[in-house]
C-alpha cells in the first residue's frame, strides 16, 4: 500500500505555538511578579534571559569566553583553576541567593518560617551550596551542568538591581514613568556589559544530543512526525521520522471509534472524579489541575493499550505534527516549574506573604510582613526563570546573540498585559500569545515569521478592547 502523502497543518501550528507559549511564560513568569509586587515595568528582563544565556557559556564553552581563556585547556575543557573558579562561583552563588533574603539572619535560617538551631541552618545552607558546586564541576561541559550554574549566578546577580537601583528609586516615590526609564537604563547596561564581558559574535551551545533510550540511541533534537487520520472505520495514528531523506515508520496505532468513545468516556468520568475531590478537600493542587491531569493519564494509558494497526486507504481527514523530544521537554519543563511555584504561592508562609503584598503593600506591613523579604523573593524568582527561558531558547535555536532576550521582551509584556498583570494570567497570556504567533502565520496567508509578534499583537489589542483588565484581572 502506498503511504499517504500528509501536510502539516492547524495542529503542527498549535504545537509550535505551545512551545513557544512555555518559553514566553517562563521569561514572563518574572515579568510579572516584578510589576505586580514590585510596581517595576522591568524593561531589563529580557536582558536578563540572554546574561543567563551566556552564562552557560562558561560551563559549556568556556575556551570560547574572551577573559577565560586561561582558565581552559580547549573550547569545551576546563583546567583545574577553572574547575575551582565555577565551584567558587557556584558555592558563593547559593549562599548569595539565601542572602538576599534577610542577610546573616537569612542565613541562620530567619526565613525558614519554622525555630530552627542557627548552626543547622548554616550548616544546610553550606551542604547546598557545596552540593551544586560539585554538581557543575562534575557535569561541565554538560548542558545540564550550564543550566544549573547560569540559573544559580543569575539567581543570585538579579536581586542586586532591586537592592541598589529599584529599592531607591522606590523611596524617592518615582513613578511608574521614571521607573520605567530606569529600567531601560539598566536594561542597556545588562546588555552591553554581557557584549563587553563574551563578545558580540552569534555563538552556539555545544550538546551532546544523543541519549541512550530503549536499548538503542535517541537524538533529543532530531524531528519525529506524528501523522493522523479519520477515516470511516476511526482514528490512526502513525509516527514516522526522516533518515538520510527517506521517511521511515516507527510505529502504527489504529483506534475503532468505540474505543475512543470508550476511552473519552473513562477520562470524562475521571475528570469530573477528580474535580470534586480536590475542590471538597481543598487541596494544594486545584480542581481543574486534577482533573485535567486525569484526562491526560487516562488518554496516554488507554493509547498505548490499543494494539498496533494499520493506516487507512483513505482518509477523510488527515494531518502532521512535527515534534521532537527537545520541544516536548521544553514543554515539560516549563509545566514543572509553574507546578513548583502554584505549589509556592499556594502552600506556604512566603507565598501567603507574597499574595497579601501583591494585594495591598502597605496593609501586609501593618500586619508584620516583611515586604522587603517578599520583594527579593519576587527578584530572585524573576532572575530563576528568566536565566532557564534564556538557556532554553538559546538551545531550541541552537544560536545566542545580544539580542536574544530583547526579542522575546515584547511577546512576554504582551503576555502580562493580556493576563491581567499577575502570575496565573501572565501564564495564560502567554500561551495565547504563542498560539497567536504560530497559528496566526499559519491562518492568514502569505505571511511570513517576520510578522509572529505584530500578529500577537493584533490579538491584544482585540482581547484587550473587549476586556480591558486581562483575561484574568487585576487581582
Amino acid at each position: 500500500m502506498t503511504y499517504m502523502a500528509v501536510e502539516t497543518g492547524l495542529l503542527n501550528a498549535i504545537s509550535n505555538g505551545i512551545v513557544t507559549g512555555s518559553i514566553v511564560a517562563l521569561g514572563a513568569i518574572g515579568l510579572a511578579l516584578v510589576y505586580d509586587i514590585g510596581d517595576v515595568p522591568n524593561f531589563a528582563h529580557g536582558d536578563l534571559l540572554t546574561l543567563g544565556a551566556y552564562t552557560a557559556l562558561l560551563v559549556n564553552r568556556p575556551g570560547t569566553v574572551p577573559g577565560f581563556g586561561t582558565l581552559a585547556t580547549d573550547t569545551r575543557g576546563v583546567s583545574i583553576g577553572g574547575l575551582a573558579f565555577l565551584f567558587v562561583v557556584s558555592f558563593v552563588g547559593v549562599l548569595g541567593i539565601v542572602y538576599h533574603l534577610g542577610g546573616i539572619r537569612a542565613l541562620k535560617g530567619g526565613w525558614w518560617g519554622i525555630d530552627a538551631p542557627p548552626l543547622v541552618a548554616v550548616g544546610t545552607h553550606v551542604l547546598a551550596a557545596v552540593v551544586v558546586g560539585v554538581l557543575v564541576v562534575t557535569g561541565t561541559p554538560s548542558f545540564l551542568a550550564a543550566l544549573l550554574f547560569a540559573v544559580v549566578v543569575v539567581g543570585a546577580l538579579v536581586p542586586l538591581m532591586e537592592s541598589l537601583v529599584f529599592r531607591k528609586f522606590r523611596a524617592k516615590d518615582a513613578s511608574v514613568a521614571m521607573l520605567l526609564i530606569v529600567s531601560l537604563a539598566v536594561a542597556f547596561i545588562v546588555r552591553f556589559g554581557v557584549q563587553t564581558i563574551f563578545g558580540g559574535e552569534i555563538r552556539s551551545y555545544e550538546v551532546d544530543t544523543t541519549i541512550p533510550f530503549a536499548g538503542g540511541q535517541l537524538d533529543i533534537t532530531f524531528a519525529k512526525f506524528f501523522d493522523f487520520f479519520v477515516a470511516g472505520n476511526g482514528f490512526s495514528l502513525t509516527i514516522r521520522e526522516t533518515r538520510g531523506g527517506n521517511e521511515i515508520p516507527l510505529a502504527t496505532f489504529s483506534y475503532s471509534w468505540v474505543e475512543v468513545v470508550a476511552v473519552v468516556a473513562v477520562a470524562a468520568v475521571l475528570a469530573v472524579a477528580a474535580y470534586r475531590w480536590r475542590t471538597d478537600t481543598a487541596g494544594v493542587i486545584g480542581g481543574r489541575l486534577a482533573a485535567a491531569l486525569a484526562v491526560v493519564v487516562t488518554v496516554i494509558v488507554g493509547g498505548t493499550a490499543l494494539a498496533p494497526g494499520s493506516i487507512p486507504e483513505t482518509a477523510w481527514y488527515a494531518t502532521r505534527v512535527r515534534a521532537s523530544p527537545l520541544r516536548v521537554g521544553i514543554i515539560l519543563t516549563a509545566l514543572a516549574m509553574m507546578g513548583l511555584l502554584h505549589y509556592l504561592l499556594r502552600a506556604t508562609t512566603l507565598g501567603k506573604a507574597m499574595r497579601a503584598t501583591s494585594d495591598n503593600r502597605d496593609l501586609a506591613m501593618v500586619r508584620g510582613i516583611n515586604t522587603r523579604r517578599v520583594m527579593m523573593t519576587v527578584w530572585i524568582i524573576a532572575g530563576l526563570f528568566g536565566s532557564l527561558a534564556g538557556v532554553l531558547l538559546g538551545f531550541l535555536f541552537s544560536n545566542l546573540s545580544i539580542n536574544l532576550g530583547f526579542n522575546l521582551l515584547l511577546p512576554m509584556f504582551a503576555g502580562v498585559i493580556l493576563g491581567g498583570i499577575n502570575v496565573y494570567g501572565a501564564i495564560l497570556g502567554s500561551y495565547v500569545v504563542g498560539l497567536a504567533m504560530e497559528v496566526g502565520i499559519f491562518a492568514i496567508p502569505g505571511l511570513s515569521a517576520t510578522y509572529r509578534i505584530p500578529v500577537a499583537f493584533m490579538v491584544l489589542l482585540v482581547v484587550l478592547l473587549v476586556k480591558p483588565e486581562g483575561i484574568v484581572g487585576g487581582n
